[in-house]
């Protein structure tokens, strides 16, 4: 009997990766293949990459069209900022990621959301030894017995990914691992990352944002890790519990 489709896993994974949101997060996840695009900004920014790179952007960029669309906001190309962000429609936050074989987005209007970030990774193989002491950071992540414990230091990564992709549309903070510590609960599929005291107190982003400590979720599913943070409008925290 043959297993499921690339395309039955990738809706099984958004179905995950929406539960690692609150509601007013909208959602898409895809499969990565060739794809054609509509828009002549998009296909103009990978027109002279690798085809692997140019199937990583194209769905991804499928991804975030197919999220902008579910709030209503799907009007033009997502094209790339002067640091290689997208550039999304004017009210609206979100992220993009592609790893292995899923590209996804997430998107949210501006009332609801501060900033979105969206890390997915391959989670085989954990990370070799010499990658692990590049991206060390701060990690508290007690033993459980869980199968994810030999994966701690890449789901970290995945954290600090996810973190700096909400946090730099609106702070410009260039985070570096050294700079955001982070909790993990394994077995929970859940995080708390807190932002070093050099960047919690820069005036040039208060009140956008007064504790720089987010608490968000991961899960895995399929072979992916898929990593979710986000910061709420208002300013008064950034993130929080997963409603449930």
């Amino acid at each position: 009997m043959p297993g499921p489709s690339p395309d039955e896993l990738a809706a099984e994974g958004a179905a995950a990766l929406a539960d690692l949101f609150p509601p007013f997060v909208r959602v898409a996840l895809v499969p990565v293949a060739d794809r054609r695009c509509p828009w002549p900004e998009e296909e103009a920014a990978v027109a002279r990459a690798v085809p692997s790179r140019r199937r990583e952007f194209l769905s991804g960029r499928a991804a975030a069209h197919a999220a902008l669309a579910a709030i209503g906001r799907d009007q033009g190309p997502v094209e790339v900022g002067p640091r290689r962000q997208p550039r999304w429609p004017a009210g609206v936050v979100g992220s993009i990621a592609h790893a292995g074989a899923w590209a996804g987005a997430v998107v949210a209007g501006s009332e609801h959301a501060r900033g979105l970030g969206l890390d997915i990774e391959v989670l085989d193989p954990p990370l070799p030894d010499d990658v692990e002491r590049a991206v060390a950071g701060p990690l508290v992540a007690e033993p459980t017995g869980h199968p994810l414990d030999a994966y701690a230091t890449k789901v970290a990564f995945s954290v600090r990914e996810a973190v700096f992709k909400c946090l730099f549309p609106f702070t410009e903070w260039l985070l570096e691992p050294t700079d955001v510590a982070v909790e993990l609960d394994l077995r929970e599929g859940r995080y708390r990352a807190v932002v070093s005291d050099r960047f919690r107190r820069a005036e040039s982003v208060l009140p956008a944002i007064q504790e720089a400590t987010i608490a968000g979720r991961f899960a895995v599913i399929a072979g992916h890790l898929l990593t979710g943070a986000w910061v709420q409008a208002g300013g008064a925290s950034a993130g929080g519990p997963v409603p449930t």
